[in-house]
């Protein structure tokens, strides 16, 4: 299932006609199915709005409307009849012989219904199907129950739901206790589900649409056994937290995220075997859930990830089917990403770079890592995608790099490096303050080398001026390949501040703009509680 957050419910429709418009444009003779009540209102006014424009055109489509109230005039205001001509048909191109609604004046609902199973079959199943979902958890008039009618059939409505639709007639006691309705499995033969859910009141039931597992007691679970199902869904709907994870060789990190605030945060040690990392994350995660009220859960990795599988180099995880062991154990809707996409995320939402639409986070560290952010979405591919401190920097006679190839950006850039060439230019100059740092520490590391460098050793100015010639190059190069908005540094090296930025951008040919990192370490965290 994937999701799409809105702002608000004028957001939620304008999406949610895209969507159908794109259906038209690759099918323009496609079979809608089409949901009533409050939700779907502004998506039809959308498409109403798009065909008026000449965007898009309904003369080939066919439309089957999941249900109707039983007994009911066609001509009553609250027919869904009335309602589907009065918010849409009357305002589209459509054929009124291609519009279907399940007859709620018929004297024989046992053979309307065959009848409109059977119509759905003839006109080739239905391409894409629009829902919304009750309080209940109701998809059509599939209430909850133990044992759910498959195909379309006469239901009995629940107090809960004639409650909830007894504001549109004058009382509740003329709202009909019984309707024709598609059943689930009529639904699920839709190629494509649009589910659709807005305001506080289905806050409840979409939580439990994600974090629960498929049981009839909330119907629009069963959804979830559907291959391609969207929910589109307001911040009111998907109110509460978001847990964020992200693994790193020596912790693991937690973030609980309500809207856009960090309401809690945490670290523990990351176990040695994969079982041990696995339980530590889902029994944190069982007790975070308990004390708020997550709806999900975004978890930040290293390595790769294909097919839902995780292999990490410097974790025990190899073809590792991480997202759906977590899902099964802790109950929550679960999504994982590369670490360095969760930070980039992060940046973007939390960081200096609020403002951007696109981004590239880069991580200094043990090697160069990075995330590309591109209108304020994850850049994926099929293959890997990020692994920016291996495009190469220095063709002729490259330093050889732990991947293979020969004059990777990191084996210049990253913290590593600039140690290592710190190291061997105090080697070449015993007489240098570089070399004596190194040599009353035991050991030439980044505090040293930056403490000779503040100290004003020419050695170490050296060793500096190359570092800087070669990030600037790299900045600039994926500047030139992705042009974002901005480009974000994060690593110990970046605590340097403006001994950073300062040379690095009177080195820089090009009007870059560059943000040190404000989340640092608990970037990842936080962008993965988004993902």
């Amino acid at each position: 299932m994937r999701i799409i957050v809105c702002k608000n419910y004028d957001e939620l429709s304008e999406k949610a006609a895209n969507i159908v418009a794109s259906q038209l444009t690759l099918k323009p003779d496609s079979v809608l199915g089409l949901a009533t009540g409050s939700t779907p209102l502004g998506t039809y006014k959308n498409l109403v709005k798009m065909y008026n424009e000449g965007e898009i055109d309904f003369s080939a489509v066919k439309t089957f409307n999941l249900d109707e109230y039983y007994p009911i005039k066609k001509d009553n205001s609250q027919s869904y009849d009335k309602f589907m001509k009065d918010n849409l048909f009357s305002g589209i191109n459509i054929k009124p012989e291609n519009t279907h609604i399940p007859d709620g004046e018929t004297d024989n609902p046992t053979a309307e219904c065959e009848a409109y199973e059977k119509a759905i079959k003839e006109n080739g199943g239905i391409d894409l199907q629009i829902l919304g979902i009750g309080q209940n958890g109701h998809i059509g008039f599939n209430e909850p129950d133990v044992n759910l009618n498959s195909f379309t059939h006469l239901t009995n409505l629940t107090e809960n739901t004639i409650k909830a639709n007894s504001r549109f007639f004058a009382s509740s006691d003329e709202v009909p206790r019984q309707a024709i309705t598609m059943g689930i499995a009529s639904i699920l033969k839709a190629r494509k589900i649009l589910l659709l859910a807005s305001g506080a009141n289905k806050s409840r039931v979409v939580g439990e649409l994600l974090n629960d597992g498929i049981n009839t007691s909330v119907p629009a679970t069963l959804l979830k056994t559907h291959p391609d199902v969207v929910l589109i869904c307001d911040e009111d709907a998907y109110s509460g937290s978001k847990l964020g994870v992200d693994i790193g060789g020596t912790n693991i990190k937690f973030a609980v995220i309500e809207g856009k605030n960090l309401l809690f945060k945490c670290k523990i040690k990351t176990p040695e075997k994969s079982d041990d990392i696995i339980n530590a994350i889902c029994d944190k995660t069982i007790e975070l859930k308990k004390e708020y009220n997550i709806k999900s859960a975004g978890i930040g990795t290293p390595g790769t990830i294909k097919n839902g599988l995780v292999t990490a180099d410097n974790l025990p995880f190899d073809d590792f089917p991480l997202e759906k062991v977590i899902a099964e154990k802790t109950g929550l809707y679960i999504s994982v990403d590369n670490d360095a996409n969760c930070a980039a995320l992060g940046e973007l939402i939390f960081g200096n770079t609020k403002d951007c639409e696109h981004i590239i986070l880069v991580t200094i560290g043990t090697g160069i890592g990075g995330g590309i952010i591109m209108n304020r979405q994850i850049c994926h591919s099929n293959n890997n995608m990020g692994e920016i401190g291996h495009f190469i920097i220095q063709s002729e006679k490259g330093r050889e790099c732990t991947c293979g190839q020969k004059g990777c950006w990191e084996q210049y850039c990253s913290a590593t490096a600039l140690v290592k060439d710190a190291e061997k230019a105090a080697e070449k100059d015993t007489e240098s303050l570089l070399y004596k740092r190194m040599r009353e520490n035991g050991k030439m590391d980044g505090e040293t080398f930056f403490k000779a460098l503040d100290e004003g050793c020419k050695t170490a100015e050296k060793v500096y001026k190359h570092y800087i010639k070669y990030l600037a190059r790299g900045i600039e190069s994926l500047v030139n390949i992705f042009g974002p908005d901005a480009v974000v540094l994060a690593g110990g090296v970046t605590q340097q501040g403006d001994k950073l930025l300062k040379p690095l951008y009177a080195e820089l040919k090009k009007d870059i703009r560059i943000e040190i990192s404000s989340l640092q370490s608990d970037a990842g965290a936080l962008g993965a509680a988004m993902l």
